[in-house]
């Protein structure tokens, strides 16, 4: 039986976080207003839970897939191109800081042999692609580039679009441009509660769409 992809861990984790900022919310709407009142806070906060829940999602199903692959016996030459990017991310790394008579006699055979001549298992399992947005939805974009899966907006629909404005706010609050009273003002206990309801569900559909795409070793490979 061909080993398949399983995305069970990922779906419990990623529910659990979505619970804990869906109970920080019930904490919120139990508040009563005045002097004392955090509510504002409390939904600033959920939103900002929603992002490292999503954070956490990606980063973690990356390394699961890297982990999947690294178990096939597939060589560099039948792997598709973004995964041969991985395997040849280390000798990417020196080439970028040699000096031209490495570029020809050290460094750049380096590349080519990690481009044609290493093997799946040769992978380094803790690599993420970072693409300098910090997890906007253009990373989310190149991550389902890399692993050839498709266009991941239809997959997450309402949360597609919304993506870019989570990652806003929680970066606003990281760098102390924004408080959680700031951001929570803005949104209703209604309005918070339905985009964890979204953040859980669209999420969840990725998950399963990822795990779907992925039968077995062969979707990582090209023919001979």
């Amino acid at each position: 039986m061909k080993p398949k992809l399983d995305c069970e861990t990922h779906r419990r984790a990623f529910r659990e976080r979505i619970a804990t900022s869906r109970r920080l919310l019930d904490a919120a709407h139990g508040g009563s207003e005045g002097s004392g009142d955090v509510s504002r806070e409390l939904r600033g906060l959920s939103i900002l839970l929603l992002f490292a829940a999503y954070e956490h999602l990606l980063t973690s199903l990356c390394r699961t897939l890297l982990e999947f692959v690294a178990k096939s016996r597939a060589t560099a030459r039948r792997m598709k191109p973004g995964l041969r990017l991985f395997l040849a991310y280390e000798a990417f790394q020196s080439l970028a800081g040699s000096s031209k008579d490495k570029l020809w006699r050290r460094q750049g055979p380096k590349v080519v042999q990690a481009l044609t001549e290493s093997r799946a298992r040769d992978i380094n399992t803790s690599l993420f692609p970072h693409d300098g947005s910090f997890m906007k939805a253009s990373q989310v974009g190149l991550f389902c580039e890399l692993f050839d899966l498709g266009d991941p907006g239809p997959i997450l629909k309402e949360v597609w679009p919304q993506l870019n404005t989570i990652v806003d706010l929680r970066n606003g609050i990281a760098h102390g441009r924004l408080t959680p009273d700031e951001v929570g003002r803005n949104y209703t206990h209604e309005e918070v509660l339905e985009l964890i309801n979204l953040w859980e569900s669209r999420w969840i559909d990725f998950i399963n769409w990822l795990e779907a795409s992925c039968d077995d070793h062969s979707t990582f490979t090209v023919g001979r």
